[in-house]
């Protein structure tokens, strides 16, 4: 992470976890970002859902577009200890693009990125054009039900 993104510093680390903070620029805006990872023990059962990276946007805080303002920000999930800060939505968990084995600096880092574009263009056109399948919050519950069992 270091070498790839030298703005992104780890801020928390634990024995199984990492908190990494910084500023990256997309396109036009500085974004200020926390990134959130633990390894899962090689014994547990676990769904992708449960043990994906999470990203939220610490600063500007994400808007709505003006002419939704009632509608949901695209492929974020609600975060309930802070309502105000989602966790970005980066891939479909049903589609293999993301394993436990991958460096979160060459996925997880360039996908908020490519996130953040997309957010921009919605914002200014109030179309979502950065594709993929956003599960909704009532799905995203039952998978990390099913893979606590």
């Amino acid at each position: 992470m270091e070498r790839l993104y030298p703005n992104l510093r780890v801020v928390e680390r634990l024995q199984r976890a990492c908190v990494w903070r910084g500023g990256i620029c997309p396109y036009h805006k500085t974004y200020h970002i926390e990134m959130r990872y633990r390894v899962p023990y090689a014994v547990e059962v676990f769904s992708i859902m449960q043990v994906q990276p999470r990203v939220l946007v610490l600063s500007p805080i994400l808007e709505r577009h003006p002419e939704y303002d009632e509608g949901p920000i695209p492929h974020v999930y609600f975060n309930d200890s802070e309502p105000d800060y989602p966790f970005l939505c980066l891939f479909d968990p049903y589609v293999p693009e993301w394993t436990v084995e991958d460096f979160i600096a060459e996925t997880t880092v360039p996908w908020t990125e490519r996130w953040l574009i997309n957010y921009e263009f919605w914002l200014a056109t109030g179309e979502w054009c950065g594709g993929g399948r956003h599960i909704d919050q009532d799905e995203a519950k039952r998978i990390a039900a099913a893979g606590s069992r």
